[in-house]
């Protein structure tokens, strides 16, 4: 009944929305369209994945989201103190001792899975625990958002607003990852507010109240997106109102800032690198696999080649059976982790995060707390992030459709070039605030992600820039608008 009601209100809510160059039927078959990968995606992690039962991040989300709408009955003042984060140590252990996701590590400032969790509690009130319901209610954001999206950049492009609309929804990788009920919708949504404040032809009104909102939700849900948009946002700012237009003279004058800011603050500088560095170890360990043994003070990382020397017993404590070496991680700091040669432990240790590694793991160089290796790593990173997975790369069968649609995408993108002589200056500078955009966000996931099912999850901010810019480049003439 409940999610009756709420298809029957998503379908009046569109209905009712006019959108210019758009008729109610091109919203109301994006919406089917969003329902239909919906299910395509619930079925996945269902049935692909899983048993008959709801498997990996959605399942985990759905259950820990249910603890935390749980904490209401007992005591609703606690509830909402979990909502809004003034939640204690002692109400962690006391209501969500058995989740996982709701403590993500020690060096996130901003834990965005806390923030998924937060959302899907809400919505426990109302869907009784059923995952469609919520899988649904994060579609029909993310379809919000990308109408905000097309409005920015309708009036863009010479392609004609329906063809462009259509894009938008069917671009695969955005489409699949924004029907779940997961990050991505929330962050797209804010993406999409952003662009649309900073683009858009709106009232000074409109325009603050979608920058705000946008900016909190990338704030929330994926900060690293947040960190690579807002220098293309002050990119775009600097070349319009310092360099007055002038992008060559613009990207030589903030490439020079920013190597001088590198050059002259070289605490920040290694701050930086050992973060990279920790999240990039922490991904490899995922990766390939082995189990995290939290002892008080620290970790003690092992890989699965050694769990046969480890007691693993049901109260989730472990014990080594025989002297390892291992990795040391220092709690609440990027670096240092060490080698360190470990004897059977008297005292408990417990299983903080176990694995059997990721069937698309692949090979990456470390970065070791060097800056010159980071540097040295963008050229892999990159290629990581952008283009894979190849035809040879580990993987299932989803790794083809993705392959496909990069494929796809870049031959696309490339062959817009040919307009180049065309696109009117303006659309110039939004192109290459895009494509700064999306080159750091490669960047960045290339030099900490070893894993191409995460890769491709994560670079959809990305892919949607790189669309938005090919848009952009076509223009068989040159056109004029008021």
């Amino acid at each position: 009944m409940i999610l009756a009601l709420l298809l029957v209100l998503g379908t009046w809510w569109l209905w009712r929305m006019k959108t210019p160059g758009l008729g109610r039927y091109d919203l109301l078959l994006a919406w089917g369209i969003k329902i239909v990968a919906s299910l395509v995606l619930l079925w996945i992690y269902t049935y692909y994945y899983g048993w008959n039962s709801l498997t990996a991040d959605p399942n985990v989300f759905m259950k820990e989201s249910a603890m935390l709408a749980a904490v209401a009955g007992e005591s609703f003042p606690d509830y909402l103190r979990f909502l809004f984060g003034f939640e204690t140590t002692e109400m962690v252990h006391h209501y969500l001792s058995e989740t996982s996701h709701w403590s993500a590590g020690d060096l996130n400032v901003i834990n965005d899975s806390r923030n998924v969790i937060r959302i899907n509690s809400l919505l426990h009130f109302i869907s009784g625990g059923y995952p469609i319901l919520h899988f649904f209610t994060f579609s029909f954001l993310s379809l919000l958002g990308m109408r905000e999206l097309y409005l920015a950049f309708y009036f863009r492009t010479s392609y004609s607003p329906r063809w462009f609309w259509l894009g938008l929804v069917l671009l695969p990788s955005v489409l699949f990852w924004t029907s779940s009920m997961l990050k991505e919708p929330l962050l797209i949504v804010g993406m999409c507010l952003l662009l649309h404040g900073f683009l858009g032809k709106l009232t000074t009104k409109a325009r603050t109240w979608r920058i705000i909102l946008g900016f909190l939700l990338m704030l929330l849900f994926k900060p690293y997106v947040l960190i690579c948009l807002i220098p293309a946002v002050l990119f775009y700012l600097v070349t319009r109102h310092v360099f007055k237009g002038k992008i060559v003279w613009s990207l030589v004058g903030c490439f020079s800032f920013v190597a001088v800011l590198l050059l002259v603050l070289p605490g920040k500088r290694s701050q930086m690198t050992d973060y990279l560095t920790r999240k990039q170890y922490d991904f490899i360990n995922i990766g390939r696999g082995g189990l995290h043994a939290y002892a008080d003070t620290c970790f003690f990382y092992f890989t699965p080649d050694q769990f046969q020397y480890i007691e693993f017993r049901p109260d989730s404590t472990v014990y080594l059976k025989r002297p390892l070496m291992a990795k040391q991680v220092t709690m609440g700091r990027a670096a240092p982790f060490k080698d360190v040669y470990l004897y059977p432990n008297k005292k408990r240790w417990f299983n903080y995060y176990e694995t059997q590694g990721c069937k698309s793991n692949i090979v990456v160089t470390p970065i070791e707390s060097s800056f010159t290796q980071l540097l040295l790593n963008i050229p892999e990173a990159f290629v990581n992030a952008a283009f894979r997975p190849f035809f040879g790369d580990p993987g299932g069968f989803l790794k083809y459709p993705a392959l496909v649609e990069t494929l796809l995408l870049f031959t696309w993108f490339f062959l817009q070039f040919r307009f180049w002589r065309n696109v009117p200056h303006e659309q110039r500078l939004v192109f290459v605030s895009l494509l700064i955009f999306a080159v750091m966000l490669f960047v960045l996931i290339g030099w900490t992600t070893p894993v191409l099912g995460a890769i491709v999850r994560y670079r959809i901010p990305a892919y949607l820039a790189l669309f938005l810019a090919g848009m952009l480049l076509h223009h068989p003439k040159r056109m004029h608008h008021e």
